[in-house]
């Protein structure tokens, strides 16, 4: 009885990561962690290098993005009673603050994603958009996409003298590989997500604005758009 009751639990650990229209907890990293046939993996992390990042939260939150039409894909009404187990939504929030960087993986259904808004805050909503302008990327089955790190500064002095809030970008993949150490499968399947500028869409919150990551490449031009269209 014993050894049945073992076998059962060690086969729930290993169960895929169940799909969901809208994901809002990162994978228990505690327990192994597998994807499912359709599924791959966002790993975001949240970094707190100096004294004005220290002991703060954040949140921030991807949606699902349709490239031909330079939109988001939103869920469908009655998706859950359909059957449908498509990823419309993340919505990501920083755990233990007194980490200097903290790593969560989210399992989503494969396709494309764009960072939709941020708060420098542990919030239950985020109430900007960077519909202006923001970085999408691909998630493929089986992949584990490294998107980067972001670091909450509530309050930063600009050049004029206002202040403002921000998340920074950063890239740490080697640190984001070891906080997967204990994952052998998704350290291995781990790679930089190919993040691409400018992918915009319709606006709707009380802040609009645009979020850009350094580096990163501009989105090609639209096809209707590339045609002069």
């Amino acid at each position: 009885m014993a050894r049945a009751a073992a076998a059962l639990a060690a086969l729930a650990l290993a169960s895929p990561a169940a799909a969901q229209l809208k994901v809002e907890k990162p994978a228990d990293l505690a327990a192994p962690v597998t994807l499912g046939p359709k599924q791959g993996a966002i790993v975001v992390g949240i970094r707190r290098p100096d004294k004005m990042s220290e002991h703060k939260g954040g949140t921030f939150a991807f949606a699902r993005y349709d490239l031909a039409k330079r939109d988001i894909v939103a869920q469908p009404k009655g998706a859950k009673k359909a059957g449908d187990t498509t990823t419309y939504w993340v919505q990501v929030r920083s755990g233990d603050k007194t980490l200097a960087a903290e790593y969560l993986v989210m399992p989503v259904t494969e396709g494309d994603y764009v960072l939709f808004g941020a708060s420098p805050a542990k919030v239950p909503q985020i109430l900007n958009t960077f519909c202006l302008g923001a970085p999408a990327f691909h998630v493929g089955a089986g992949e584990v996409v490294y998107f980067g790190d972001l670091t909450p500064y509530p309050r930063v002095k600009l050049v004029d003298g206002t202040s403002t809030e921000a998340m920074a970008w950063s890239s740490h993949p080697d640190a984001a590989k070891a906080a997967l150490a204990k994952q052998a499968a998704l350290a291995a399947a781990l790679k930089p997500a190919e993040l691409r500028n400018e992918a915009t869409y319709g606006c709707a919150a009380v802040t609009m604005t645009a979020y850009s990551v350094p580096g990163a490449p501009a989105l090609p031009p639209a096809e209707g758009e590339a045609a002069g269209k």
